[in-house]
C-alpha cells in the first residue's frame, strides 16, 4: 500500500489556507501542514513534505518582513531539490512566474476562481509523472537484466565450445 503523501500549504492568509486544506481533503488522500510563512515551512523540512504550495507574498501586517517566495523557494531547493513546489498566488506579473520556474518550481497558478481546479490537475500530473518515472526505472533495470542474462548464455555457450562439451551443429537440430 501506498504511503500517505506529505502536502505543506505556505501562505500568510489563514483563510485561504483553509480553504485550500478543506478542498485538497476532499479530492485526495493528504497529510497536509499549514504555514503562514515560508521560515516556518523552512524550519520543518525535516518532516519531508512531497510538495509544497507556497505564495509569492508573505509579508503581513503580523511579520512585514517576511521573506518572499522566490527567496524560499531557493532556500527550499538548496535543502531539498526534490521536493515539488507550485506557487499559488495573487501576483500576475509574468517575470515573477518565470523567475519561479527558473529557480526550480514545478508550477505557477494565479489566485482566481479555477485556482483550486488547476491544483488539483497539477498535483495529478505531478503523480502521474513519478509513477513514469518509477516505470521507466523498472524498464531500464529489466532491460540492463536481460543484456546481462544474454551475455551470460554467449559466455557459456563460448566456454562449452571451448571445453568440448559443446559442438557446432548438434545432430538433434
Amino acid at each position: 500500500m501506498a504511503s500517505v503523501k506529505k502536502i505543506f500549504l505556505v501562505d500568510d492568509d489563514a483563510v485561504n489556507n483553509e480553504m485550500l486544506k478543506m478542498h485538497l481533503q476532499k479530492k485526495f488522500n493528504l497529510e497536509i501542514i499549514t504555514f503562514s510563512n515560508g521560515e516556518d515551512c523552512i524550519r520543518n523540512l525535516s518532516s519531508n513534505p512531497d510538495y509544497i504550495v507556497l505564495d509569492y507574498r508573505m509579508s503581513n501586517s503580523d511579520n512585514p518582513d517576511a521573506a518572499d517566495g522566490l527567496e524560499i523557494l531557493k532556500r527550499i531547493k538548496q535543502i531539498n531539490p526534490d521536493i515539488y513546489i507550485i506557487f499559488l498566488s495573487g501576483q500576475e506579473k509574468i517575470e515573477v512566474a518565470v523567475d519561479t520556474i527558473k529557480y526550480g518550481a514545478y508550477d505557477y497558478i494565479v489566485k482566481n476562481q479555477s485556482s483550486f481546479l488547476r491544483l488539483e490537475n497539477c498535483l495529478t500530473n505531478i503523480s502521474k509523472h513519478q509513477a513514469l518515472v518509477r516505470q521507466a526505472k523498472a524498464y531500464k533495470f529489466s532491460t540492463f537484466l536481460l543484456g546481462g542474462v544474454i551475455v551470460g548464455i554467449i559466455v557459456l555457450a563460448i566456454v562449452l565450445k571451448a571445453l568440448g562439451i559443446a559442438v557446432e551443429w548438434p545432430e538433434w537440430i
